[in-house]
């Protein structure tokens, strides 16, 4: 097996001492600074005499205390299971439920929330009476025992954490990987992206998506990582330009939030836009490309699977923007149909994969129908070129079927986002007695317009979208729902349909 993180990060503490390993807006270490916390933190967590392979949960925001938590748990031998800070205490339940922590870690202070009382209550109403940690105001938590050594660290065919969902689809699934798994995903990461000592990677959320280039493979090169706690555009704007990064790391949306405001700063540092977690706009990776010198580089693969694609930093401009590459890290993909069979070269169908970086399994039921025969099936419609390059065409629940005909929202909204009174778009399928369903454009418009349904109707015919693709009916929204960084289209779609019933 490749180096492990611990293992990595270990030598970097021995090779480059002083150099800074991580930051955020709070506290600053160097490798030796990092190492030895995590020995400390180690060596604290196994005093409290946990069993091998005891869950630590972490809710936590986007803080260097994720960062050296996970590190903690890989060499003490125990299981790290991060909650992403943007769930709500049923989601949370939900996992708790599921993990049974014997470690809890949260904040105590959140924006408007306190999720160190939220989750005290989650914990005691399932009966569960972990060891609770808070991480306060202090620059740093401090957990420290006697520095415990590596000869305990988690070994390759160990579950090293269990990453979870969203929830957009109903309760959060959570999949388990191994650390063998995740070092394969790091090591091939920092290959990809030709990660070295001299990178600064500014992570703009935790976890999953492009962050995990932050948590694994950015120890494995020695690139240090930039932490932003709480994402907003002036707060991520200001970061870029105080720790001049070289890889930002972050979603289309929070990347189109950015964009307007990059001619003010001084971003020359930045070599990549490194994104996932949706489909990547083409005029948003243009508007990019065009204002910095850095490259837009997608890539794709959920926290529910575990292998992955992405574009290459040196793939043309038609590959970066209009793909996620190809498949990495020893990932397959496939294409086929609703039978399981490979489709035509040419055609559109359901994404399969399989790979060393892939999930090992899950905790609870939801989650493991997608694996058949060997294969996950991502429930993504996705084509494949000449190359092996993937295009994600949409989502197969997502897809409205309109008297008979499939309209995948995914194009539509594309377009209507590229409208000049349009800010955000998301399209849903609304019932109807004589189609089945009808489009609806969702839109956040401009401040001070009101763009109209017949003025995007027209917009989108200009563009060559076929008649039954267009909307048939609009709902104007302040903003879209959503459940992390993602469009929560079930809300959506009933929030639409309530809209539409009272103006009947």
């Amino acid at each position: 097996m490749s180096e492990t993180i611990v293992a990595a990060l270990a030598r970097h503490a021995r090779e480059r001492a002083a150099a800074c390993a991580l930051a955020d807006d709070r506290v600053r270490l160097s490798w030796r600074e990092t190492e030895g916390w995590v020995a400390r933190a180690a060596g604290w967590l196994a005093a409290r005499k946990l069993p091998r392979g005891a869950a630590v949960l972490g809710w936590l925001p986007n803080c260097a205390e994720w960062y050296l938590l996970r590190l903690a748990c890989e060499r003490a031998g125990l299981f790290w299971v991060p909650v992403p800070a943007s769930l709500g205490r049923r989601e949370l339940a939900s996992i708790a439920e599921r993990v049974r922590p014997a470690v809890a870690v949260s904040v105590a202070h959140l924006r408007e929330r306190e999720p160190a009382e939220e989750l005290s209550g989650v914990l005691t109403a399932l009966d569960l009476e972990p060891i609770r940690v808070t991480v306060r105001d202090q620059p740093l938590l401090r957990l420290d025992g006697p520095p415990l050594g590596k000869g305990d660290a988690l070994r390759p065919e160990e579950d090293a954490h269990a990453l979870a969902t969203t929830g957009s689809e109903g309760v959060p699934k959570l999949a388990v990987y191994t650390l063998a798994a995740a070092c394969a995903r790091g090591h091939a990461q920092a290959r990809l992206l030709g990660l070295t000592a001299a990178d600064v990677l500014l992570t703009l959320s935790p976890g999953v998506g492009p962050a995990r280039a932050a948590w694994l493979a950015a120890p494995v090169a020695g690139a240090c990582v930039v932490a932003l706690p709480v994402f907003g555009a002036d707060a991520a704007l200001q970061c870029i330009e105080r720790e001049r990064p070289t890889v930002v790391c972050g979603t289309p949306s929070q990347l189109a939030k950015l964009a307007p405001g990059l001619a003010r700063i001084d971003c020359s540092t930045v070599r990549l836009w490194y994104m996932a977690g949706a489909v990547l706009p083409v005029s948003l990776a243009e508007e990019l490309e065009s204002k910095t010198r850095g490259k837009v580089v997608s890539t794709y693969g959920g926290a529910d699977f575990g292998g992955w694609a992405a574009a290459d930093p040196d793939d043309s401009p038609a590959v970066r923007h209009r793909t996620v590459g190809r498949g990495r890290g020893g990932t397959e993909f496939r294409i086929v149909d609703l039978q399981g069979r490979d489709a035509p070269a040419d055609g559109a169908g359901e994404l399969i994969g399989r790979g060393p970086c892939c999930v090992r399994g899950y905790l609870g039921e939801a989650g493991r129908d997608r694996w058949r025969d060997g294969w996950f099936h991502t429930g993504d419609l996705a084509s494949l070129d000449d190359a092996g390059n993937i295009a994600i065409v949409g989502r197969l629940k997502e897809v409205i079927i309109r008297g008979g005909d499939n309209v995948s929202p995914t194009e539509v909204e594309a377009l209507l986002r590229a409208h000049p009174e349009v800010v955000d778009a998301a399209v849903v399928g609304v019932s109807d007695p004589v189609l089945g369903e009808r489009v609806c454009a969702c839109v956040v418009p401009v401040a001070g317009t009101a763009p109209g349904l017949e003025s995007l109707r027209e917009r989108l015919r200009q563009s060559g979208l076929a008649h039954f693709k267009l909307p048939e009916r609009l709902v104007v929204l302040d903003a879209l729902p959503s459940v992390g960084d993602k469009v929560n289209r079930r809300a959506l779609a009933e929030l639409a349909a309530a809209r539409l019933a009272a103006v009947r």
